[in-house]
């Protein structure tokens, strides 16, 4: 993977390549680290992160949920910031509610996406907007609790 002057596009489709046999964590983890080397990093990968979570390949959009999640932990505020604004958290919004793609998403997307959502409101309680969204989804009855986390 260590290619020089991989894009972050080019390391994302690797590392959710619908073809992988497993989550690849070389690419997830290039793919973090290639955030932090660009000064627009952070909006331009939740932006290419947002369409490959929507996409209608299960496993595709799995291995993104997972890239988005080693990016929360490994890319630091710049990376929090641009998921805790409106326009990504709307994205994800999308995936779960049946008044978007909701219906024609597969329950493990969706469960993952609210597990995620869940698990930032208390990793991240300063990100208001983040809360806020899973409160919203939380209003429409789809929370944690509904997705057997056993909480």
């Amino acid at each position: 993977a260590e290619a020089e002057g991989e894009s972050l596009e080019s390391w994302l489709n690797k590392a959710t390549n619908p073809s992988n046999r497993q989550e690849d964590w070389e690419y997830i983890i290039g793919f973090c680290d290639q955030i932090n080397k660009e000064l627009e990093g952070p909006q331009i990968a939740v932006r290419l992160l947002a369409h490959k979570i929507q996409s209608p390949q299960e496993w595709e959009a799995l291995q993104a949920l997972t890239v988005l999640e080693a990016c929360m932990k490994n890319c630091g505020r710049r990376f929090h910031n641009e998921v805790g604004k409106f326009r990504f958290l709307n994205e994800l919004i999308k995936v779960v509610s049946p008044k978007y793609l909701g219906d024609r998403v597969s329950e493990k997307v969706k469960t993952k996406v609210i597990e995620l959502l869940y698990s930032w409101t208390m990793a991240l309680p300063e990100e208001a907007k983040i809360k806020d969204a899973y409160h919203m989804l939380k209003r429409q009855g789809l929370d944690h609790r509904d997705v057997a986390l056993g909480v």
